[in-house]
């Protein structure tokens, strides 16, 4: 075997990595070439799975290709299977999903054993976020937080699991504000534990706008206060009234993420698709009809939005466990 010479084996490593980068850059210039999976981490028929569904045919229309977007269930374990299948995914733009903060949030911050690092998720998108608000049986005779905070008493809280986002809401919150309180756990979801609240199970419940909304309007709960938003209601404090503006970071947020990563003219094209979907007017009929939010921002504001809301819950990390 006649061995080269070294000046001539660097000269076929220079082309050889020319013609690789050649190849590379044009199938980044020709994404996307075939269909794009998004990873929805809830079973169908919930506030994610609708969104997700919603917003899918309208991000088909603003990539600069013709392809489908799919959207995909993945549940199990609060969102977390969903997360890993999306962080652990090629990163090629085909495998994209939709993330719930805090809710894969939390587990990370508990040192939880989970298949993923948000901080190295390639972030696309923020689709909406969802602030949270106080509410009570409409009958109920509690008038305001302040009476409460004044009283001493001891008032009970529905709310799914520990670990739940509305347990963490619910345990953040009366910690601040120095109301003393008991959680009262096993509900199946946003749905069942506002109907607790209905029921008189229990006085109070911290709720997701989104969620509430519909027993608002029918005149089954009253609210008390809003957090993880400015109010425009004189009677319905916020965060900042209530004297503490940090809980005005407490809110759900839906984000559109891929895996670590990601290239960018990849992550580019999917932003822009993203943000231009977003704006699209059917989506917005869309989003006025079912009453959904919608608070969009680009890639760079995102990443930064998850490093904010993990610092925010940080400051909280002993109250999560």
């Amino acid at each position: 075997m006649i061995k080269g010479h070294p000046i001539h084996r660097f000269a076929i490593t220079l082309v050889i990595t020319a013609m690789l980068s050649i190849v590379v850059n044009t199938a980044l210039a020709q994404y996307p070439e075939r269909d794009i999976t998004i990873v929805i981490p809830y079973n169908s028929g919930g506030g994610f799975d609708s969104y997700v569904r919603a917003l899918a045919p309208r991000l088909e229309e603003h990539l600069p290709r013709t392809v489908n977007v799919l959207p995909q269930n993945t549940p199990g374990a609060g969102g977390r299977r969903g997360t890993t299948t999306v962080y652990r995914a090629r990163p090629d733009g085909y495998t994209i999903g939709a993330f719930n903060l805090p809710g894969v949030l939390i587990p990370q911050l508990e040192e939880m054993n989970i298949g993923y690092d948000l901080a190295q998720v390639t972030w696309l998108a923020t689709l909406g976020d969802d602030p949270y608000v106080y509410a009570v049986n409409a009958d109920s005779p509690i008038r305001s937080l302040a009476e409460l905070r004044q009283a001493g008493q001891t008032i009970y809280y529905s709310a799914t699991g520990p670990g739940s986002t509305s347990y963490i809401a619910t345990t953040i919150v009366n910690e601040v504000l120095g109301i003393r309180y008991e959680i009262v756990t096993g509900y199946t979801g946003s749905s069942a534990y506002i109907l607790g609240v209905i029921r008189g199970d229990v006085d109070a419940a911290l709720v997701n706008l989104s969620a509430a909304r519909p027993y608002i309007r029918s005149g089954d709960l009253r609210v008390l206060a809003l957090f993880g938003a400015a109010s425009d209601d004189s009677a319905v404090p916020d965060a900042a009234a209530l004297g503490a503006p940090e809980l005005g970071r407490l809110k759900l947020v839906r984000m559109i993420g891929g895996p670590p990563g990601l290239p960018a003219p990849v992550r580019q094209t999917l932003e822009a698709a993203l943000l231009a979907a977003l704006a699209d007017p059917g989506f917005t009929a869309w989003l006025k009809a079912s009453g959904n939010e919608l608070s969009p921002a680009g890639a760079e504001a995102t990443a930064q939005a998850v490093r904010d809301m993990s610092a925010f819950y940080e400051s909280f990390k002993h109250l999560l466990n």
